[in-house]
């Protein structure tokens, strides 16, 4: 499968600490506001909360209130919310694309409705609505979680390392988030080249992006690679498989310190041909 059938794009919101540098300059200067209300997934500059990652890790830890009826029962889990950055900065359209407990899922939500005005995002020079999303992966320390309660199932598919998930902090969000050794082009070149679209999945003309997540650990190792969102097996598997095959990254540091970071990756699969006939 050759790029121009491969779209790679990274996560905006995992990823926003490399995008602070550069956005902060654009975004000191004044900007017209779009008279359209479409919202784009991938404008120009992406929309980012004030202060970047570092303030945004902040605000979550600060205003997390682990809910004591989950801390009981040793609720555990990842929570993705998708949501608009309208062009004042506020936040809306919160949708729900990865579950945890219900109570988790809610804190997740009332932190982000909590959330002060983002810096919107900008498509061709004009301030627009845009979509983007915020992972929280709610952890219990293990030393203060109740003995015998049940945990939360994991769904891992592939390098699966228990371990680190029960042993460890695992971040969403870090001062400098994990990279891949080669940056983002080697990285659409890596999977680009590895990828074998399903036959079947092909032959039938289905096309999707599915969203994965994967831990790159302390030593820039991967592992835990999961499908958090996806509507096809032959391509939840495809994606699962590819991701399985990724050398060490550089590994995410908070504090100065290399940590364990969880991170988001979507990959679309697009047939930009005719599908081939059923045999």
């Amino acid at each position: 499968m050759n790029r121009s059938k491969f779209l790679f794009v990274f996560v905006a919101s995992i990823f926003i600490g490399s995008f602070v540098a550069k956005q902060s300059v654009v975004m000191a200067q004044d900007a017209p506001v779009s008279k359209s209300d479409k919202v784009f997934e991938e404008p120009d500059i992406m929309a980012i909360y004030p202060g970047g990652a570092p303030e945004m890790h902040r605000f979550i830890a600060a205003s997390l209130k682990y809910p004591e009826d989950a801390r009981e029962r040793n609720a555990q889990g990842l929570v993705v919310y998708t949501f608009v950055v309208e062009k004042d900065g506020s936040l809306s359209n919160f949708t729900i694309i990865h579950r945890a407990d219900p109570l988790l899922n809610e804190e997740a939500l009332r932190i982000l409705q909590a959330m002060p005005a983002w810096r919107p995002a900008r498509h061709k020079g004009e301030i627009v609505r845009s979509e983007t999303y915020v992972p929280m992966y709610f952890k219990l320390n293990q030393n203060v979680a109740a003995s015998g309660s049940p945990v939360q199932p994991v769904r891992n598919y592939s390098k699966t390392n228990q371990e680190i998930i029960e042993n460890n902090t695992i971040y969403t969000i870090v001062d400098k988030m994990p990279q891949y050794s080669y940056g983002e082009s080697g990285l659409s070149a890596f999977i680009a080249h590895n990828i074998r679209y399903p036959r079947e999945a092909r032959q039938e003309g289905i096309q999707g992006r599915i969203l994965c997540s994967f831990i790159v650990a302390s030593d820039g190792s991967i592992s835990n690679i999961e499908v958090v969102e996806g509507t096809n097996k032959a391509l939840n598997d495809e994606a699962v498989r590819v991701l399985g095959l990724m050398p060490k990254w550089i590994p995410g540091e908070n504090n100065g310190v290399n940590v364990h970071v969880k991170c988001l990756l979507p990959i679309d699969f697009v047939i930009d041909e005719t599908p081939i006939p059923p045999l």
